[in-house]
């Protein structure tokens, strides 16, 4: 991820800003009455802040921003005094401080059904020694939100809270087909599909019917399409409305699995979210295909 990312600077008045739901389904359609642009502009400016780019000068946050540098000094003195930003002992770059770090244990903590799904992903790790996952959705990125790795020399890129992208996981497909068609096609049309390997997949008519045929099976493969030499099999972990709560993967490190293998572990990832469902409250219908 190279140079910086530029924020987008909604001011008031812009037609652009999403629609925000008031928590009952109904948009609020006065946003732009009641939004407070000072707080925008301080999440975006900690928005900047990512593993890749986990420190940052003034002049680095002001253009990300697009606005003028005095703006930004106002703004991280602010957040440095909250802990939200903590300056480097020669002065030169910010990073993140405690607080947000304290927010996202409270955020983690705060996701129930990770708490249920836990043990199965521990059962799922030991049986087949490998590494597995727990993810989420979020603005149409993956989030790990759990992760036990396989004791190996050779890490994962995958960490607690990184973001990846869904068109070409296993995890994101899986995730992706819970949504309605017209909303994973919007997904995928207004952001750009990158091809991370030859085997990636970036054709959105194709790539929707793969997120269909997911949906369908409720399990879905990425064979070295992110990273190569990385294998992978996801699927829905459901709640007990029936709705997708999470993904569940098991990955390998390996050029190809054979049929054997790969029917292997996809049937104990399957059990393992069939199980975890359960766990949750979700109750199969009668004449449900397959363990997940």
């Amino acid at each position: 991820m190279g140079g910086v990312v530029r924020a987008t600077g909604h001011e008031r008045g812009s037609a652009s800003m999403p629609a925000v739901s008031n928590g009952s389904g109904k948009d609020i359609k006065d946003y732009e009455y009641f939004r407070i642009r000072a707080v925008e502009r301080a999440a975006e400016l900690l928005d900047l802040f990512t593993l890749e780019h986990p420190r940052r000068t003034l002049a680095e946050l002001a253009n990300g921003l697009n606005v003028h540098r005095s703006t930004v000094h106002r703004l991280v003195l602010t957040l440095e005094k909250l802990r939200y930003l903590r300056r480097d002992p020669a002065g030169n770059t910010y990073g993140l401080g405690l607080k947000p770090l304290i927010l996202g244990t409270v955020a983690l903590n705060g996701l129930e059904f990770r708490k249920v799904v836990r043990p199965h992903l521990e059962r799922l790790n030991l049986t087949t020694g490998q590494t597995v996952h727990l993810a989420v959705l979020d603005d149409g990125d993956v989030v790990y939100v759990d992760k036990i790795e396989k004791e190996s020399l050779i890490r994962l890129y995958s960490e607690v809270g990184r973001r990846a992208p869904a068109h070409c996981t296993a995890l994101g497909r899986v995730l992706l087909a819970s949504l309605p068609r017209a909303t994973v096609r919007d997904i995928l049309s207004r952001r750009p599909l990158r091809r991370y390997t030859p085997r990636t997949l970036t054709d959105v008519e194709g790539l929707l019917r793969c997120i269909e045929r997911a949906g369908q099976e409720g399990y879905s493969l990425d064979l070295g399409e992110h990273e190569h030499l990385v294998q992978c099999v996801a699927a829905a972990v459901r709640d007990h409305s029936g709705a997708v709560a999470a993904a569940m993967s098991l990955t390998v490190i390996a050029p190809e699995l054979t049929t054997e293998e790969l029917d292997r572990y996809l049937a104990a990832v399957r059990t393992s979210a069939a199980e975890a469902s359960a766990d949750l409250g979700y109750v199969r219908p009668a004449g449900e295909r397959g363990e997940g």
